[in-house]
């Protein structure tokens, strides 16, 4: 069994817990959170959003506290007036201010509905008139579907994204055909042609799809050519396309997408890799039977050889010397790569690291491939600072849950102690387990707990963990 060495604190550094979770519903009084409860310690807005937030494009200074007596909209003509003034704060008889203007002007930029805002202001002796031209970006002002048969308007309109009022643009209307092409190809219809009859020339504002759907396509049998390591009964397992299952399924659950074909080619060559068959190759030919009903799929694999592994090294360890923690490793000199022991190992470097307090350490491993197909796998480490917790907080919606009743699942994660990594994370599940938070993401916030690193601290490091 591993034992790490005596602690040893280089630098002590507080470090803050944070407990965000939401009542399960129905349990001790509580609802469903809200779903900002699980915001991440740290936000770095868009550069558009610092842009506008700290005032956008300029217009001509005026005086914070004058009143405003009037503000006009000009440039306008799909856009209503009464929308424009409804999304601003700066409104007739209100004192003004720059920073609640400059957010108005952010807010209406974020419609998309603008391509150009520009503010004018006109003081008078008793106040400011503002004025505010527009430029604004063509409306959809309908969306038509033709020539489809299997898929409804509704299902056809929700997939492409796109509804009446929305900002009409070339770049969105291929997106929303590329998008319709996909969801007809994943239901075995790979033939479907789909053109934009209107909407991509100056002035058109309706926007209009013609589809031809072509046939629904089957598979009959699946094929696998050239695999040797693995037999086609686990390649199977491997990949979401089913056939007739030797007739029993004919009709059902065997439609042929190319989406989902291509991502099964992609799926077969990252089974092999994760093994070690790094030079692996894997395409796939569609054979139509004779009344074109059906297709046999065929995927032609190149195995290459397997590589082993040539040599396990660590690098960048301080706290540890590396023939201290190589035994524990799962990648041995002399046997064949395999991915999932590499990860494990990662995981194991950080979970050792993590034990006595440096949270954010780094473990990567890196593949230098050699000659006759062998390959040293280098772990370079970060250790990172040792930090202890300094305060745990503990924030639940709706606050119906005693302090008590979270902290005792915490164990010994306490103001003062060493963050300890691994106890963080099965306290976390120790939370869960608990049966008295909503466990559901899709009903609000989960129970979790986030690091918070001391003021000053790279604001990177609590997306680490």
């Amino acid at each position: 069994m591993f034992h790490p060495k005596a602690l040893v604190i280089r630098l002590v550094v507080p470090v803050t817990l944070a407990i965000n979770g939401s009542m399960a519903l129905g349990q001790m009084g509580g609802g469903g959170g809200a779903p900002g409860g699980n915001a991440p310690a740290f936000f770095d807005p868009k550069f558009s959003d610092k842009l506008y937030e700290n005032g956008g494009p300029q217009g001509r200074e005026t005086k914070d506290g004058a009143i405003i007596l009037s503000v006009t909209i000009e440039g306008n003509s799909s856009i209503s007036q009464n929308f424009i003034l409804s999304t601003m704060q700066s409104r007739e008889d209100r004192t003004f201010d720059k920073e609640t203007f400059n957010r108005d002007i952010s807010t209406l930029y974020r419609t998309n509905l603008f391509k150009k805002i520009t503010p004018y202001f006109t003081e008078a002796a008793n106040g400011v008139h503002i004025r505010l031209i527009v430029d604004e970006r063509p409306i959809i002002k309908e969306v038509v579907f033709r020539g489809n048969q299997r898929l409804e308007d509704r299902q056809l309109s929700k997939h492409a994204g796109l509804q009446k009022g929305d900002p009409l643009d070339p770049i969105s209307l291929n997106s929303a055909k590329s998008r319709l092409i996909e969801l007809y190809q994943d239901k075995g219809m790979n033939q479907v042609d789909i053109q934009i009859a209107q909407g991509l020339k100056p002035g058109q504002r309706e926007v209009e799809f013609i589809v031809n759907e072509g046939p629904v396509e089957r598979l009959n049998k699946i094929h696998f050519v050239g695999n040797q390591a693995f037999s086609a009964e686990i390649l199977k397992t491997k990949i979401s396309s089913r056939d007739t299952r030797h007739g029993l399924t004919t009709w059902f659950g065997n439609k042929a997408s190319d989406y989902k074909m291509e991502a099964d080619r992609d799926a077969l060559m990252g089974y092999y890799r994760s093994l070690g068959y790094f030079d692996a190759r894997v395409e796939f030919r569609k054979d139509y039977t004779a009344n074109g009903d059906f297709i046999d799929l065929t995927f032609i694999v190149s195995e290459g050889q397997r590589y082993k592994v040539k040599s396990v090294s660590i690098v960048g360890t301080k706290r540890y010397q590396p023939s201290e923690l190589l035994p524990y490793m799962k990648l041995k000199a002399g046997e064949p790569f395999m991915q999932p022991n590499k990860l494990n190992d990662e995981k194991f470097l950080r979970d050792v690291y993590g034990a006595q307090g440096h949270i954010f350490a780094e473990v990567i491993g890196e593949l230098i491939y050699q000659p006759n197909n062998e390959v040293d796998v280098v772990y370079n480490i970060g250790e990172g600072d040792v930090y202890r917790i300094s305060e745990v907080r503990v924030h639940i919606d709706g606050d119906h849950t005693k302090e008590r009743v979270v902290m005792q699942p915490l164990g010994k994660i306490r103001p003062g102690s060493i963050a300890n990594g691994p106890e963080i994370d099965n306290a976390e599940r120790r939370l869960k387990f608990l049966n008295i938070f909503n466990n559901d993401p899709s009903q609000g916030t989960v129970p979790n707990i986030r690091i918070e690193p001391p003021a000053g601290a790279d604001r990177e490091l609590s997306s680490k963990r």
